[in-house]
């Protein structure tokens, strides 16, 4: 007689558990992964806003033409030590909007250091 195999279903038997547990993995590595594919550069004097998980999207700004650096706390953020930053130039629309970095005063700070 032929021997025949039979597995237990991962999915099928257990299906609520399988979707919480495959949404409390994905989340925080997807928020991780977020996280790092923003970046804030200020260099050579300019400010370059790097940001995109799959498609990379650059923001590049001559200190010279800064007007502003903003700094925008929640209770949450301010809790957290994050914030965010916008920097303005002449125009009415913000230049640069970073969101959700850490120590925005200090970034702030190093924007005006690097601006006189």
């Amino acid at each position: 007689m032929e021997e025949k195999v039979y597995y237990a279903a991962m999915f099928r038997s257990r299906p609520f558990t399988f979707i919480i547990l495959a949404v409390t993995m994905v989340m925080p590595l997807y928020w991780y992964l977020l996280s790092r594919s923003e970046k804030l550069t200020i260099a050579n004097g300019r400010i370059t806003y790097s940001h995109g998980l799959l498609s990379k999207n650059d923001t590049e700004c001559d200190l010279s033409r800064v007007s502003s650096v903003q700094v925008k706390q929640s209770l949450g953020q301010r809790i957290m030590g994050a914030g965010d930053i916008i920097v303005n130039t002449a125009g009415d629309v913000p230049e640069i909007e970073a969101i959700g970095f850490v120590n925005p005063n200090e970034i702030k700070k190093a924007i005006d250091a690097q601006r006189s």
